[in-house]
């Protein structure tokens, strides 16, 4: 009888003394608000402040453009001769209307970091205090999820428009046929998908955790 105690006790203390290989202790916790808070301010000078002090220094506009490339010039990566590709030309005494529209993507995804961290900023606040799974927890992280989704495809289609509107403008070499161009990839829906399961994960453990306090 004695023995069994021992087992037990033995076998209490070595589960007590497991390691947790993915603590979030209080330096994590500063260490992630320093992050976001980088992601803020360098959302903001580049997203913002800087096309304004572009505009004020009248500094040469970079556009992009798609031309047909031939010899004598130096080829981009990925392109070959007799074959379009997408250079970046650098446009001077651009007006204000050209300077907003190339800006717009900038300013939408400034936008969009600043949003999607002060939600993170938000969970982990909550998760920190010891209350990750809240149903404010879960419309933070669906609203990331929204963003980061929607919000980047409107970045890029935004970018598209942005590029192929200052061919209309007729201050850069007109292109042999005028099309529009428009890239698009899936990886803001596919990271939107991510958040979206773990936001879901939150949501069972809400249903979870009110089960618990109704038995208790």
């Amino acid at each position: 009888m004695r023995s069994r105690t021992t087992g037990r006790n033995a076998q209490g203390s070595h589960s007590s003394t497991r390691m947790d290989w993915l603590p979030f202790r209080r330096p994590d916790y500063i260490a992630t608000k320093v992050i976001l808070g980088i992601a803020i301010v360098s959302s903001v000078f580049f997203g913002l402040v800087g096309p304004v002090l572009d505009a004020v220094n009248n500094a040469p506009l970079p556009v992009k453009y798609t031309t047909r490339v031939d010899n004598g010039i130096e080829l981009p990566r990925g392109s070959t001769l007799d074959s379009n590709a997408t250079v970046q030309l650098l446009l001077s005494d651009a007006t204000p209307g050209e300077r907003l529209t190339q800006a717009l993507p900038a300013f939408l995804a400034a936008t969009l970091t600043i949003a999607i961290a002060s939600l993170l900023f938000q969970v982990l606040r909550a998760t920190q205090a010891g209350e990750p799974f809240t149903r404010a927890n879960v419309m933070r992280i669906n609203g990331i999820a929204l963003a980061v989704g929607l919000g980047g495809m409107l970045v890029q289609l935004a970018g598209g428009i942005a590029d192929n509107a200052i061919h209309t403008t007729g201050r850069l070499p007109r292109p042999d046929t005028l099309t529009m161009e428009m890239t698009l990839t899936a990886l803001p829906l596919a990271v939107m998908v991510v958040v979206a399961l773990v936001g879901e994960a939150f949501r069972r453990g809400v249903v979870l955790s009110d089960d618990v306090e109704g038995l208790v």
